[in-house]
């Protein structure tokens, strides 16, 4: 591919920067009636279908960590799950999860003296100065007991991973967080929901939540379709609004994030396709406050490059339309992919990556890419130039500067690369780079206690938001393996333990 097709779509992310506003939002994403008229004490009584005391919707890993909490406070708890099974994203995930000050981070890492403050001040110096702090501070304070009541499920944490680098992050806050287990994703939600339903949590499968029920200014409840009919459920407590962020929903990521819809037009989205913004639609359509969106969980989709600290990224580089290198390949794999998004949009034109083989790479594996059209070949920088349309002599000048910087010092005195410092020889190859897309950034602000804020700061009473449909505790892009369920566990726990303590 020599010159993206997409004009069109990058005209439409420009002119979707005019809808940010609430109201434009709704009307061009809700797919259901507007909330019904607040019911004054003075109407007709309301029928309910179901009542609980807290009303939980999504069932994927925060959502059943707050039934969970719940429910072990003694308050009963119901979750709506619009899929026919628990997991949501959490389930599809890695299943990894960062920690500091842990046993096995002690155990497994040189990391001996981690602290959830240093932990803290290294996401906030990732978020570029727009997190809510005493949100991260939170959430990392309460990191290391979180693998400690996983531990208590029977999960075992046996490998213990770090970040790639960052530019912007003193190295001194940086440590090994990133706990893993043998049994993945599966395991661990299962043994999440498990116990959730142990403890009593009801579920409520195929059942999608439609708007929120709100009575005197409190939220009450919500209104869901269960087998092709309306019903509406009573939360005594509260709802808790835990259905992810807008990862397919392409109205509004034109709204909100360009990067998503981006990616939704041009890649794969490994979230849970369930994931349409539903909790964020209808919190915003009674006023509640979005907030962070712009970002998203990218990784480039070929090199996988910036997958962890661990793992040195093959002997390569990218470059742009003028064949000219333009960011660091292997610092942590959602800020490389920012990177590589803004350098396509800006260019309109692909990016690529340009090796020669390797040990990741090799000559047949490459060359099996060039037999399907996936990668191009060529004896000399120009012939590859040629393929992949960029300017040839810029191409041989940028491998130039590599090798010689390689050759005479060891290092990349460009872009500061840490690995996969190699001397690169023909015969050369390219392939465009892409992105996998696990879900956007973006969702409801809260507060420290998980209460919902509307758009004059204030909290919405009977209102609550965690995981990935809360906000403010991830910033412009993903700082690595391990945050969304850190935050899907902290937010939901929280939630969960707030909500059934009213």
């Amino acid at each position: 591919m020599k010159e993206c097709s997409r004009r069109n779509f990058i005209k439409g992310m420009a002119a979707s920067a005019a809808t940010l506003a609430v109201g434009g939002l709704l009307a061009g994403c809700a797919t259901n009636e507007a909330p019904k008229a607040e019911n004054q004490g003075g109407g007709e009584q309301r029928t309910w279908d179901k009542e609980t005391d807290v009303l939980i919707l999504g069932a994927g890993g925060a959502g059943m960590c707050a039934g969970y909490e719940a429910t072990q406070a003694g308050a009963k708890a119901l979750i709506l799950e619009k899929a026919e099974s628990f997991g949501g994203t959490s389930i599809r995930s890695g299943g990894i999860i960062q920690a500091s000050g842990t046993a096995a981070q002690k155990k497994l890492t040189s990391y001996q003296e981690d602290t959830a403050e240093k932990h803290a001040q290294y996401y906030l110096e990732e978020g570029e100065g727009t997190l809510d702090e005493e949100l991260v501070k939170d959430m990392t304070a309460g990191s290391a007991g979180h693998i400690e009541w996983l531990e208590s499920l029977g999960l075992e944490f046996t490998n213990v991973t770090g970040s790639a680098h960052v530019p912007m992050a003193d190295e001194s806050n940086y440590a090994d967080r990133i706990h893993g287990t043998a049994v993945g994703a599966s395991g661990m939600f299962t043994a999440v929901h498990d116990a959730a339903e142990k403890s009593g949590v009801e579920f409520m499968y195929n059942t999608e939540a439609t708007q929120l029920i709100v009575e005197n200014g409190k939220v009450v409840g919500a209104e869901a379709l269960s087998e092709g009919k309306t019903i509406a459920i009573k939360a005594n407590k509260g709802v808790i609004i835990a259905t992810s962020s807008i990862d397919h929903n392409q109205e509004m990521s034109k709204a909100l994030s360009p990067n998503q819809y981006y990616d939704n037009a041009n890649s794969i989205c490994a979230a849970a396709p369930t994931n349409t913004g539903d909790g964020i639609r209808m919190a915003a359509a009674i006023g509640g406050q979005l907030t962070h969106f712009g970002g998203v969980i990218d990784l480039t989709g070929k090199t996988s490059a910036g997958i962890n600290r661990q793992t040195p990224l093959m002997p390569c580089f990218f470059v742009n339309k003028y064949g000219r290198r333009f960011a660091c390949e292997d610092t942590t794999y959602a800020l490389t992919s920012r990177e590589l998004w803004r350098e396509m949009t800006k260019t309109n034109h692909a990016c690529y990556t340009i090796c020669g083989p390797n040990a990741v790479m090799t000559k047949e594996k490459l060359d099996e890419m060039v037999a399907s059209g996936k990668a191009f070949t060529g004896a000399t920088m120009q012939e590859l130039a040629a393929q992949i349309d960029v300017d040839g002599e810029n191409l041989q000048a940028t491998l130039d500067q590599w090798n010689k910087d390689i050759t005479e010092s060891g290092k990349d005195r460009q872009l500061d690369r840490a690995t996969g410092l190699e001397v690169i020889e023909g015969p050369y190859y390219a392939f465009e780079e892409g992105f996998m897309n696990l879900g956007s950034i973006g969702g409801l602000k809260i507060t420290l206690n998980c209460e919902v804020v509307n758009t004059q700061g204030e909290v919405i009473p009977g209102l609550y938001a965690a995981g990935m449909a809360s906000a403010g505790w991830v910033g412009p892009f993903y700082p690595g393996s391990g945050t969304a369920l850190l935050g899907a566990i902290h937010w939901g726990r929280k939630a969960g333990k707030v909500v059934s303590a009213l």
